[in-house]
């Protein structure tokens, strides 16, 4: 993978040790739609390929990315829907399972998926544009919640999650969605910082850090395929969410 494509809007770089995943889709603020998953999906395995010891995912638009494209959904069923959904989040344990490091720069929106793919990554940097959101209960799925609670504790998991309330810069970092927020100029520099120090160790080495500190339950693939089974119109819930309307109720219009 090398240059940015129209159709998928990534590109993945790879320098000595370090792999970086920029998402350019312009005119979608980077969100996620089946290719563009797919490609990330990609971009992951080419990058362990390589024997990368860091991972950077970063946006080179004004918005880090977001979240499920809800255009691209026009149309579609329900199991199609539902079976995206299922993709990303198989992206998002795979970004959380490397063995690689991996750091999200947030710089601009993160919504939704959009912002559970920064949660995926080790470390979050911000920048003081960064802003975060989790709306995706509106259409009845829960994707990314049991690695929200592992970061901010359970309470806080279920009020971002049911909410959908937007987390500024200062804010994401206080409840600890966030590890640092940096000036954009300074970015660079800081992933610089922790890239010396990573990329001595072993990728060996850094997968079993890893493993040896995640409290993450494996089981969120179920969770969202829970709530997949259990939404009885996914289409006509993802429909309602993007003009904006209320779920209604069981059996009312």
């Amino acid at each position: 993978m090398g240059a940015l494509t129209a159709t998928t809007g990534v590109d993945l770089a790879v320098t000595d040790d370090v792999a970086t995943i920029v998402l350019a889709r312009d005119g979608r603020a980077n969100a996620l739609d089946e290719p563009t998953v797919d490609a990330l999906l990609d971009a992951v395995e080419e990058a362990e390929a390589e024997q990368c010891r860091l991972l950077v995912v970063r946006s080179g638009l004004a918005q880090f990315c977001g979240g499920f494209d809800l255009e691209s959904a026009s149309g579609a069923s329900s199991a199609e829907l539902g079976w995206r959904f299922l993709r990303i989040g198989l992206l998002l344990e795979r970004l959380q399972s490397t063995p690689m490091l991996t750091i999200a720069v947030v710089d601009g929106p993160a919504v939704g998926a959009g912002a559970d793919l920064a949660m995926a990554c080790d470390v979050r940097l911000g920048t003081p544009r960064a802003s975060l959101r989790f709306p995706g209960s509106a259409f009845g799925i829960v994707l990314g919640t049991r690695r929200l609670s592992a970061l901010v504790g359970p309470a806080a998991a279920v009020r971002l999650a049911s909410t959908g309330d937007r987390l500024d810069a200062d804010e994401a970092v206080r409840t600890g969605l966030l590890d640092l927020v940096v000036e954009g100029e300074t970015v660079d520099r800081e992933i610089g910082r922790i890239a010396r120090s990573a990329t001595t160790r072993r990728p060996a080495t850094l997968g079993a850090l890893k493993a040896s500190a995640s409290q993450q339950d494996p089981s969120g693939l179920a969770d969202l395929a829970r709530s997949l089974v259990t939404q009885t119109d996914l289409a006509s819930a993802v429909v309602r969410f993007a003009h904006g309307a209320r779920p209604t109720r069981r059996g009312t219009a």
